[in-house]
């Protein structure tokens, strides 16, 4: 159905802004547009304010009996967590204290993490002090006091999501176990609510997951300084885990740690456009930049490509090269170029370079996030060559990914 203008949300925005904010996050897992368009979010006054919010929490009605007073502190000020650790047996004294350094001023809290059983079947849970933790969780959980007081309390505060999958009910018993085998501990379902922690559906009090059998120390999020971009964070992160757990970086990066192109010149090639935008994280880039910018051309290789006409002279170049080489049958798929969308289609991240046609998708099958994956190093050295970047040298590696960093003569 048509959108009314006044329903558009319009913003002007710069290439560089794109490059800068998110270049090292453009995740891949999303692939074209439907062809059915969806209805446009109204206009406000930011991306992130438009967003379709997680479900709300709720907390359980109060108990007939006394009330209890429990000591939560209020929340003040909410911090955004860039950096997610976890393990499975307790970090060292030493290394929390040098993470909780790397935030100064910022902040960090941590908690601990692991599986328990929900009737029988395995969870993923944290287990807080709910005055440290609350500020870095979700907006909305983040605000709840009686959510807070109920993880204060003793009681259970679940996802929507595992509430749905364990057929919980909100103020109702649920037996929990330790992971290892035990007797269950009989909890009341406080709430439910985003839990902050990606993977989690279950958060606790400290001494409820201590008497559970979840270790100490093995959860740590961290926010980064005024300043400092999350990727960076990140990778000193890893220098001090070294191996003893997971590093995942949360937010998109600040800043471009490796920039060849720069603000003025980038928006003197790229061109700047407005663009409409849609609840399933898809955009709608302005048609007279699209017409402009964005053509379809027959490569070697991956055959029919849609980019920025900047980007297909190198593409055509880097994969000529390939096929000289005799490389070509390394190259499997070709999995997207234009695709204008948000990262991850959430319109809380920052726009996809495949918005602007400047990065490319191959092979994403056997080279999907998080891993090293299968692109011949040859390949990925030829494709440096010709000015792009690649996802896999990447903190949190996209090996299907290369995109558009250095425009040669």
């Amino acid at each position: 159905m048509p959108v009314p203008p006044a329903a558009r949300r319009d913003l002007r925005v710069t290439p560089w802004a794109a490059l800068t904010s998110m270049v090292l996050l453009a995740g891949c897992a999303s692939g074209a547009p439907t062809a059915a368009e969806p209805a446009a979010l109204k206009a406000s006054t930011s991306a992130a304010a438009a967003v379709s919010p997680a479900p709300s929490a709720t907390p359980a009605p109060a108990q007939a009996r006394p009330p209890v007073e429990i000591a939560v502190t209020a929340l003040g000020e909410r911090l955004r967590p860039d950096v997610l650790v976890t393990a499975d047996a307790p970090l060292s004294p030493e290394a929390v204290a040098q993470l909780t350094a790397l935030s100064g001023e910022a902040g960090a809290v941590v908690f601990r993490t692991g599986t328990v059983k929900v009737a029988g079947r395995d969870v993923a849970a944290v287990a807080v002090d709910p005055s440290a933790f609350r500020i870095f969780a979700a907006q909305g959980t983040a605000e709840s006091d009686a959510v807070w007081q109920a993880v204060a309390r003793g009681e259970a505060v679940v996802s929507h999501e595992g509430a749905e999958a364990q057929s919980l009910e909100l103020g109702k018993g649920v037996g929990v176990a330790p992971a290892a085998g035990g007797a269950e501990l009989p909890l009341r379902v406080g709430a439910l609510a985003t839990t902050g922690v990606p993977g989690s559906d279950l958060v606790l009090g400290d001494a409820v997951g201590a008497s559970l059998g979840l270790p100490a120390a093995t959860g740590l999020l961290i926010t980064a300084a005024k300043g400092q971009d999350p990727v960076a964070l990140a990778g000193q992160v890893e220098r001090i885990v070294a191996g003893a757990g997971k590093v995942d970086l949360l937010s998109p990066p600040a800043a471009n740690p490796v920039a060849f192109l720069t603000g003025s010149k980038a928006a003197e090639a790229l061109g700047a456009f407005s663009y409409r935008y849609f609840p399933d994280g898809t955009i709608e880039p302005d048609a007279a930049w699209v017409r402009e910018n964005i053509q379809t051309a027959t490569l070697p290789i991956v055959g029919r490509v849609t980019c920025h006409r900047l980007m297909i002279p190198q593409l055509r170049g880097a994969l000529q090269e390939v096929v000289d080489v005799g490389l070509a049958s390394t190259l499997n798929s070709y999995d997207g170029c234009y695709v204008p969308r948000f990262i991850e289609r959430n319109p809380e991240n920052s726009i996809s370079l495949h918005t602007w046609g400047i990065a490319i998708d191959m092979d994403a099958a056997t080279n999907y996030r998080g891993i090293r994956g299968t692109m011949h190093p040859e390949v990925v050295s030829i494709f440096k060559r010709w000015g792009f970047r690649w996802g896999g040298d990447w903190t949190y590696t996209d090996p299907m990914h290369f995109e558009l960093a250095a425009l040669l003569p």
